[in-house]
């Protein structure tokens, strides 16, 4: 699953959400605030998130292996199956690309909030497991569909939005799949219908 701090380092690559510029009295529009100094510059911030897609790559792949053997559900083995070769794909085409932008990649597989993440799923009882499983897929895939399509429409490297983009489809689909999956073994959708 891609990371909370990824959404956020790619967010931050478009500035913060648009608001209204402050009026005054006269209700004349005051002039924008320059960015901030600290922000991550757009090479920066493609790396990053070429970084944590691959660390919620490999997290996406180590958890649907777990479901395979964990879940119950026949709904829940099929879609962690189809998550697990469908990311391995990702990774290969992803790693090429890693390697370019972070010269010197972080050593762990995954980023500790994917860590944590998966420790949970690990200790959770048999009888929860397919639907904190699956509603663990929603929300990853919400995100990572949010930080896919960020570093789509905002990203400076060729190669790397070419790859966003040619994946961003497969992400939909997983995302709705987990939502009707998620029907299947008795969990709410999160989504109004």
């Amino acid at each position: 699953m891609i990371s909370l701090w990824l959404v956020l380092a790619v967010l931050a690559q478009t500035g913060s959400p648009s608001s209204p510029a402050p009026m005054k009295e006269n209700r004349a529009p005051v002039a924008a605030q320059p960015a901030p100094a600290n922000q991550p510059s757009s090479p920066e911030v493609d790396r990053l998130f070429a970084i944590a897609a691959t660390q919620g790559g490999n997290a996406e792949i180590d958890m649907a292996e777990l479901a395979v053997k964990r879940g119950s559900a026949n709904e829940i083995k099929g879609y962690a199956s189809k998550m697990i070769a469908e990311h391995k794909g990702l990774m290969e085409e992803m790693m090429p690309v890693l390697q370019r932008l972070a010269s010197n990649p972080p050593a762990e597989r995954l980023a500790p909030p994917d860590e944590l993440a998966k420790r949970h799923l690990e200790a959770v009882k048999p009888v929860d497991f397919d639907q904190v499983y699956i509603m663990e897929q929603i929300g990853g895939h919400l995100a990572m569909l949010t930080a896919f399509q960020t570093e789509a429409d905002n990203g400076t490297d060729a190669q790397l939005k070419e790859l966003v983009r040619k994946w961003m489809p497969t992400i939909e689909a997983h995302l709705q799949l987990a939502v009707d999956t998620a029907k299947h073994v008795g969990g709410a959708s999160p989504f109004k219908q």
